[in-house]
């Protein structure tokens, strides 16, 4: 099972070569066995964060990995098999882009969200300002929106995956607003 979440974004990159760039690192970040550090580009590559947090940028994005973390950013998606990750992204409704995790597919249409897949692949997503629709083996679409935070948990079962309401997990206010500050540096 997978989640993707679908982001209509301007978010996303054409270059193949590098997803975008490393702004802090405070544990160590691992792509193709060699240590990632600011300033660095983001390869298109699987890239692990044993502990600790990683900042990273994209083009109109700004990306908040916590460790321990494994994640492949890809011009066109992420998949985040462990970790969280926490994202505040400019909204275009011309571009589409995703998010992939063992349990569930979601489609963004909003700015701020959080995802977050723990040991038993159970998934936190959080929308925390914006739209966004999270679908599932085995449940019909769910429509999720918020000014300020709406958390739903989805979790492997036999006949597919469970889901329900949750608390916000993972992530606070003051995260995203460091994050927001970051993107409104960034040149359009």
């Amino acid at each position: 099972m997978k989640i993707i979440l679908s982001l209509l974004l301007a978010c996303v990159p054409s270059a193949a070569s590098a997803a975008g760039r490393v702004i802090s690192a405070t544990g160590t970040l691992m792509a193709d066995g060699k240590a990632l550090k600011a300033g660095d580009p983001l390869p298109n590559a699987e890239i692990r964060l044993a502990s600790g947090t990683a900042t990273l940028a994209m083009d109109g994005a700004r990306f908040l990995l916590k460790g321990p973390a494994r994640f492949t950013p890809r011009s066109s998606y992420f998949r985040l098999d462990f970790g969280s990750l926490l994202s505040v992204l400019r909204h275009d409704a011309g571009r589409r882009f995703s998010v992939r995790t063992p349990t569930a597919v979601a489609a963004v249409r909003g700015t701020d969200f959080f995802v977050s897949v723990g040991t038993k692949q159970e998934v936190d997503v959080c929308i925390c300002r914006g739209a966004l629709e999270v679908s599932s083996k085995g449940l019909d679409a769910l429509p999720m929106a918020a000014k300020d935070h709406l958390n739903y948990r989805f979790w492997p079962v036999k006949t597919g995956t469970a889901r329900d309401k949750s608390p916000m997990i993972g992530h606070t206010d003051a995260e995203l607003n460091v994050l927001r500050g970051l993107l409104a540096a960034e040149k359009p």
